[in-house]
């Protein structure tokens, strides 16, 4: 076969085992919605949504990563859970405060400026069948990430690349500028294609890369 052919056959295989892993991800997923009385599936663009905000266009989809990848991830940053609060900006439908419930944070909290998505969270929070659950502590707040306060205290932020990066810069600004006036323990975990990574806190020096693994990037705001 030429060298045509074998790429013409790679690209090919490509066209259809992208998409079959994409609906093995999804079944996989909805199979653990079922099982945990829960909706946090599906793929929801917000200008899909009936809400209106200046921010609206720049929300990129609601998406979440399989609660597997999520549970080893938070399994993986070496803390004391119980100092931190537990903050997922852009949380959506909340699958990833009720896996981050499993873990003995102080509080956990989600943020979320889609109105539906929100209250989507706040079912899912209280119709969660979770055996495993070690923080009971968990609130949906509605509200723009770019004027967000966040409490002075020890977190970890959690985020999917859920803006554009016009929008994500706005809200590391405010991240810092709560940093600033109350300087503290603070961690990022940041999910994304590399480029995303990079240009959101990856060019920030302020914070340093902790580490760096196939689906996210830890970050840690440096002390003075």
């Amino acid at each position: 076969m030429s060298a045509r052919g074998h790429s013409g056959s790679r690209a090919g295989l490509r066209t259809w085992v992208g998409p079959l892993f994409k609906a093995i991800g999804n079944a996989r997923c909805r199979t653990w919605d079922f099982i945990h009385g829960v909706d946090t599936s599906g793929e929801i663009p917000l200008v899909d949504l009936e809400f209106e905000s200046e921010q609206k266009t720049a929300g990129l989809e609601y998406q979440s990563h399989h609660p597997a990848i999520i549970r080893d991830v938070l399994s993986s940053v070496d803390i004391r859970h119980q100092d931190f609060t537990f903050v997922d900006i852009g949380c959506g439908k909340g699958r990833v405060l009720l896996v981050a419930s499993e873990f003995p944070f102080r509080k956990i909290i989600g943020i979320e400026f889609a109105p539906q998505l929100a209250e989507a969270a706040r079912k899912n929070i209280a119709s969660y069948r979770g055996n495993r659950r070690r923080c009971l502590d968990i609130e949906v707040v509605t509200a723009d990430a770019t004027v967000y306060e966040l409490a002075p205290e020890p977190q970890i932020l959690y985020f999917y690349s859920p803006f554009a990066p016009v929008i994500l810069n706005q809200v590391i600004d405010k991240i810092e500028d709560s940093w600033q006036k109350a300087p503290r323990e603070l961690l990022v975990l940041f999910s994304g294609i590399v480029p995303m990574r990079d240009i959101g806190f990856g060019s920030r020096p302020q914070f340093e890369r902790l580490q760096r693994g196939r689906y996210f990037d830890l970050y840690r705001r440096r002390p003075r």
